[in-house]
């Protein structure tokens, strides 16, 4: 029984598989008899992507890029700060700190 439905699935999976290429390659040569455009008034019937696409992808305008400012609200040099700070900070052996 196992032997039988192993069979009939297999069958199934090539028969989906063929299908599926079938339709791929029939896809493909309608839309490149589509694209040769042998017939230019079957485009007048409506606005399909070939031709839409050129019309609605030209940009009218430029866009217009900003000039971005640099400047800081804050200026702060960690370096100064760790350097000139007056917290100091003893190691774990050190003395106490009685100042």
């Amino acid at each position: 029984m196992y032997h039988h439905q192993q069979k009939i699935r297999k069958h199934w999976h090539r028969t989906v598989l063929f299908f599926s290429v079938a339709l791929l390659i029939a896809w493909n040569f309608a839309v490149i008899l589509h694209q040769v455009d042998l017939t230019p008034e079957h485009h007048t019937h409506h606005h399909c992507q070939l031709f839409s696409g050129v019309q609605h992808g030209i940009a009218k305008a430029q866009p217009t890029l900003s000039t971005p400012t640099f400047t800081r609200i804050q200026y702060h040099d960690v370096f100064q700060r760790l350097v000139n700070s007056e917290d100091i900070r003893g190691a774990a052996r050190a003395p106490p700190y009685f100042a």
